[in-house]
């Protein structure tokens, strides 16, 4: 009974976190992206792909108030979380770090990003994601 409450409160915390950090990131993206874009000295890009990350990011945000309500079930949220921001470090950030070195805005996005990995990773409960439950 005491570990479910300790995980309920370890969730809510990372819900909190993806509120705030996330969404309100997504939103201040979405509101004035040339503010954003300024303030960590972004390089122009295409302004529909840096909608499609403000509007996920946002989204994340918003779900996870859910997350506050009721943790567990809200729970896969985190862990898509987890996966696209391994995704994104092991499948991009990398690449790029050997072909094209290092951008000061983007060792910022991999501080959030880890994070938020780190978070996810010490609050999920994995084995309960690939425990077969009985029917």
């Amino acid at each position: 009974m005491l570990d479910n409450i300790d995980l309920k409160l370890k969730l809510k915390i990372m819900y909190y976190i993806t509120i705030f950090g996330a969404g309100s990131f997504g939103f201040m993206m979405l509101i004035s992206p040339s503010f954003v874009i300024a303030l960590f000295s972004q390089p122009a890009q295409d302004l529909y792909i840096y909608g499609v990350a403000a509007a996920v990011w946002a989204a994340f945000g918003l779900i996870a108030i859910l997350g506050l309500r009721d943790p567990i079930k809200y729970m896969p949220i985190l862990l898509f979380q987890f996966v696209y921001k391994l995704i994104w470090v092991f499948g991009v950030f990398l690449p790029n770090l050997i072909v094209n070195g290092v951008r000061f805005d983007t060792i910022t996005l991999l501080l959030i990003f880890l994070l938020f990995i780190v978070g996810d990773f010490l609050t999920l409960p994995f084995k309960d994601f690939f425990e077969k439950k009985p029917e």
